[in-house]
This record gives C-alpha cells, sequence and structure tokens, in this order.
C-alpha cells in the first residue's frame, strides 16, 4: 500500500482540535492566559501546516515527527486536560491514530528515573496511587537514587 499524504494529515489533523479543546476546557496547573493563547494558536497552526506544508515536508517521516512532537505533552504529562484529551482521543475514533503510552512502564522496564521531567512524571504518579505495591516500592527506589544523583551533583 503507497503512502497518501493528505490522507494521512486529515487523519491527524482533528488530534489538534482536541488538544486545544483540552487545553481550553482544563488548563493545566499555573498556565497563564497567554500560555494557554500561545498553545492555541500553536496548534492552529500546526494543524495548518501538517495540511499545507511545502513540498519537502510531505512524508511520512514528517507526519510522525509532528504528531510525536504534539503529544508529548499527553503522553508524559498528568492532569484534568491530559484524561480529558485522552477520552475525546477514543470518543472520536482516533484511538489507531494516536496510541497512549505509559511513560512510568518505561520507567519501570528500564529500572531508573533518566531526568528531570521523569522525575516530575513519577512523583505525580505515585500521588495518584495506581500503582500495586511491587511497583511503588520500585518506583520509590528510582526516586531515591535519582534524588541522591542531583543531591551529589550540586554539592
Amino acid at each position: 500500500m503507497s503512502f497518501n499524504y493528505d490522507s494521512e494529515a486529515k487523519k491527524i489533523a482533528p488530534i489538534f482540535d482536541l488538544i486545544i479543546a483540552a487545553i481550553e476546557k482544563f488548563p493545566p496547573d499555573g498556565w497563564t492566559p497567554q500560555n494557554i493563547s500561545h498553545t492555541i494558536k500553536f496548534n492552529q497552526e500546526m494543524k495548518e501546516d501538517i495540511l499545507n506544508p511545502p513540498t519537502q515536508f510531505r512524508t511520512a517521516a514528517s507526519l510522525k515527527i509532528t504528531k510525536n512532537n504534539i503529544l508529548n505533552m499527553f503522553q508524559e504529562s498528568t492532569g484534568k486536560h491530559v484524561e480529558f484529551f485522552w477520552e475525546q482521543v477514543e470518543k472520536n475514533g482516533l484511538s489507531e491514530e494516536v496510541v497512549r503510552t505509559n511513560p512510568i512502564d518505561k520507567i519501570l522496564k528500564k529500572g531508573k528515573i533518566a531526568n528531570a521531567a521523569e522525575y516530575e512524571l513519577a512523583i505525580a504518579c505515585r500521588k495518584q496511587g495506581k500503582l500495586d505495591d511491587k511497583q511503588l516500592a520500585s518506583l520509590d527506589e528510582y526516586i531515591e537514587k535519582f534524588e541522591q544523583k542531583k543531591k551529589g551533583q550540586k554539592e
């Protein structure tokens, strides 16, 4: 089956509308009106860009990169905006186009917290109480090791 940029872009384009709806309905904690309007404008522009890109960007790789970039916040964050977004993905039949990954599973699988973003995610996940005792014990260990590593770098 050959790649058709226009049909693939049209499958991804509604994702931008869901992002905008999620941010408008449930702005992330600490966001200012400027953060919200910037994010809305950015996603409107991105949607337009993938539907009408310059010729050199009409590739499968370009679409994949764009999709990964725009979903980063919803794969690696928590909050009402994230849950609302994924509910809307399901409700709008976009589950095949957008697959939710669990970054905590990645942390547990590799056995460590690699950076500040993963650390923040681990702390948030820990507070949610969605892990079993074994997962929680492992995550606590990784959090402690990460904090010790950071403390050692400051001294």
